[in-house]
């Protein structure tokens, strides 16, 4: 496989980058939420701790600390990330939070565009012989077998790109040629 940067200028290559806003947005959401539930479980009025130690409210705080707390490293890496973060030519797919390289369009089966609630999703249904040798990153491949109970694949989230999933599309459909 090619270098994610080493695509010809023949090559017709759309790069998405993401959205800096909304992500930052999401982070400071999660760090108020980590703050919110931090100072429920340690702040003591006078009257008094707030929630009940051995409490099911002091149970669902630390879980929110520890749920929250570990999303904020995931939105800073994603704020912070430089470059496209999904790229789309002829030669396949390449997103960045999902692969290390580009995943060929040889090796696609199917996509399709699903809606969990209010989240767009592409699923990407690849060739079972092929997707053991694909660059899929870890994350990538243990999301793919939680996400079993909604359809195999890898899943190609909206969230964080420019223009969400609607973008991507858009994109595939400008350079794609399946019969090509």
């Amino acid at each position: 496989m090619s270098s994610p940067d080493s695509a010809t200028p023949t090559d017709a290559r759309i790069d998405l980058h993401g959205s800096r806003w909304r992500l930052v947005g999401l982070l400071l959401l999660a760090c108020g939420f980590t703050a919110v539930c931090l100072a429920l479980l340690f702040l003591e009025p006078e009257d008094g701790p707030i929630v009940a130690p051995g409490s099911v409210e002091q149970f669902i705080l630390i879980v929110g600390v520890g749920f929250f707390g570990l999303t904020l490293p995931l939105f800073l890496r994603e704020v912070l990330r430089r470059g496209p973060v999904v790229s789309v030519s002829r030669h396949g797919l390449f997103d960045r939070r999902l692969s290390s390289d580009w995943i060929p369009w040889s090796a696609i089966t199917d996509l399709d565009a699903v809606a969990v609630g209010r989240h767009h999703f592409l699923r990407i249904a690849v060739e079972p012989d092929h997707a053991a040798a694909l660059p899929w990153t870890r994350r990538a491949r243990v999301s793919a077998r939680l996400n079993r109970m909604y359809g195999e694949g890898y899943w190609l989230s909206g969230q964080g790109v420019e223009g969400g999933i609607d973008a991507v599309l858009t994109a595939i459909e400008q350079v794609w040629h399946p019969d090509a």
